[in-house]
């Protein structure tokens, strides 16, 4: 089902685009657009490959969330053991 809502909102915004860029005639460079965003939306559905049971655009949301965040050790433990060796 979600992948369902997924396909459903990718090819959404598809015909919103389609619609406001080329209201006449579609042309090659909408042919590019419809083709770009199919792939675009069969990439998303993807199974992802840290976690089968989810799918590729969770991947790329929790890798966005996370990269914003520090890595995360205990640096003073290294600096300590500096200090100590020094003296």
């Amino acid at each position: 089902m979600e992948r369902i809502f997924v396909l459903v909102i990718v090819f959404g915004i598809t015909y919103l685009m389609i619609k406001s860029f080329y209201p006449y005639n579609i042309g090659k460079y909408g042919l590019i657009l419809i083709v770009s965003n199919a792939l675009l939306a069969g990439y998303l559905i993807l199974p992802s490959p840290s976690n089968p049971m989810g799918l590729m655009y969770q991947e790329i949301l929790r890798g966005i969330l996370k990269s914003s965040k520090h890595d995360t050790g205990d640096l003073t433990a290294i600096t300590e053991n500096r200090k100590r060796e020094e003296k």
